[in-house]
């Protein structure tokens, strides 16, 4: 009997087969978690509820603002000096520096995620991409295919990064170009080396499957539910409009104690 159709190696190979299919999916499920969905959840997030943290952030600085100004002006009341208002003034913005830059970098978040959701690839480009890239990390991806030639290395490569500036006819160009052979015969390894491959295929996988278990217990994964859920997204716009609200009723009090030691 021929050793390669021994039911021992049928086994192995459809493992590694069972395997190699399995890597390329988490590969590219992990892959496409953080240079694909990241970005356009974030986007989301900041397009459907940016504006608002935007608005209460900048309201939240206003009011610190005002309560660091009464805190130093009465301060120098205490010390029975007249208050050195540039020098105030001065503290103030030095003290809210980091708060004045968390506005502007919020501000750029929204005009990005408006840019990022306008540049996206149709539904069916988006699954043919997706599809392809599938194909080409199944042929070239180096965990699956051991043993490779500099230019398989190199084409691996170049298929990364037409997948992350999500270059469509790129893809499509690589794959053309590959020959129809496919990877190397599994029937020309040892049952030795076929099991050796698969223990390191088992752990790549476990290992993979791990980052994409933590991703999703992280922004902006933890808030997907939330951003395609219109009850959870008008309940979360209310949650921040009080918030503001109460920030201006805050505000509003805080600003005629102000005025008061001002006029003084």
């Amino acid at each position: 009997m021929n050793i390669a159709l021994t039911p021992e190696n049928v086994a192995l190979n459809e493992r590694l087969q069972e395997l190699h299919n399995a890597f390329t999916q988490a590969y590219i499920q992990h892959k496409t978690m953080v240079e694909d969905e990241a970005p356009i959840l974030t986007s989301l997030y900041w397009d459907k509820l940016g504006g608002l943290q935007l608005k209460l952030l900048e309201h939240q600085t206003e009011l610190s603002r005002i309560k660091m100004k009464i805190s130093l002006i009465q301060a120098a009341i205490n010390r029975n000096e007249t208050p050195d208002w540039d020098g105030i003034n001065h503290e103030i913005e030095k003290r809210l520096e980091k708060y004045y830059k968390q506005i502007a970098e919020q501000s750029q978040a929204v005009e990005s995620a408006q840019k990022v959701l306008s540049s996206l690839l149709s539904e069916e480009e988006a699954k043919k991409l997706k599809e392809i890239f599938y194909v080409l990390c199944r042929r070239l991806h180096p965990d699956v295919n051991p043993g490779q030639t500099q230019e398989q290395k190199d084409l691996f490569i170049k298929v990364k990064a037409a997948y992350d500036l999500q270059n469509l006819q790129e893809l499509q160009t690589i794959l053309l170009y590959l020959d129809e052979g496919g990877n190397a015969d599994l029937l020309s390894h040892s049952s030795e080396e076929k099991r050796r491959r698969i223990e390191q295929l088992e752990k790549n996988i476990a290992e993979i499957k791990d980052k994409i278990n933590k991703l999703e217990q992280t922004f902006p994964f933890n808030v997907r539910t939330i951003l395609f859920d219109e009850g959870h997204l008008m309940k979360r716009r209310q949650e921040i409009q009080d918030e503001i609200d109460a920030t201006v009723t805050e505000i509003e009090k805080q600003q005629f104690i102000l005025d008061l030691l001002e006029d003084e």
